[in-house]
């Protein structure tokens, strides 16, 4: 992935989140994805995106091991939106925790 600017990452981000809720709501209108044609290619194109997190500036709310959990929900999330059954409770939990992460990142200037 090329480098990207504060503020274009943190709309690669944001159009990210958009993507996942529209995965996650068709998942659950009934769509079954395909794993090779869709899926794969999905989480293989914005993995890195996700990976890129754990390289933001740090500070005293965004240390080293709540930037992995981080990563960690959100290619969790990236996999699971495309199952129906997810859980709407767990998905609503899991977005809202990355969210509330890369608006601090944005607040304080942090995606660089």
């Amino acid at each position: 992935m090329a480098f990207l600017s504060r503020i274009e990452a943190y709309d690669a981000l944001t159009s990210l989140l958009d993507e996942v809720d529209a995965r996650y709501r068709k998942a659950k209108e009934g769509y079954e994805f395909d794993f090779e044609t869709e899926i794969a290619p999905f989480l293989e194109t914005n993995k890195t995106l996700v990976y890129n997190m754990e390289e933001i500036d740090t500070d005293g709310r965004f240390d080293p091991v709540t930037r992995q959990k981080v990563v960690e929900e959100f290619l969790e999330l990236l996999m699971s939106c495309h199952a129906g059954r997810f859980s709407r409770k767990l998905y609503k939990e899991k977005t809202k925790f990355i969210n509330m992460w890369v608006q601090h990142a944005k607040r304080e200037g942090l995606i660089s």
